[in-house]
């Protein structure tokens, strides 16, 4: 009779079959579909666009659309890719921190010799979507 190997075959992440298995929700890639649907709504609405506008650009339905930005549905980077592609945006911005990129188009868009003054309202709008998506993210990533 022949023994049978002692032990247990761990799966490669190389391996095609690692990645057609359900999607990985763990905490890893919570923190990485909140970067990228905050880079998606700084970019959005900091450019005057609907989400109904994007969604055409991705061939979804709006509420598609919604769903990656609220972390309810994972987005790929190539659906990513394609809306920057098409509006003309860099995908380098996507690796900073999203208040730093904020800071800076607020820099270079609306200071003036004195200072800032008042803010924008699109400003305010974005701060309170990442507020509502820190708060709601977690809960919307994990459901099933």
């Amino acid at each position: 009779m022949v023994d049978k190997p002692n032990f247990i075959l761990v799966p490669n992440r190389l391996d095609p079959k690692y990645w057609i298995r359900k999607r990985r929700k763990n905490e890893e890639n919570l923190i990485l579909a909140k970067k990228l649907a905050k880079h998606l709504i700084l970019h959005r609405l900091w450019n005057g666009l609907s989400q109904n506008k994007i969604a055409l650009d991705l061939n979804v339905s709006h509420q598609q659309y919604q769903k990656f930005e609220s972390c309810t549905n994972d987005i790929l980077y190539i659906q990513v890719a394609k809306i920057f592609k098409d509006r003309g945006w860099s995908t380098e911005i996507l690796g900073s921190n999203h208040y730093a990129v904020l800071d800076e188009w607020l820099r270079r868009d609306y200071q003036g010799k004195d200072g800032f003054g008042v803010y924008p309202d699109k400003y305010h709008k974005i701060l309170n979507a990442w507020k509502l998506l820190d708060l709601k993210a977690e809960k919307n990533y994990y459901k099933k």
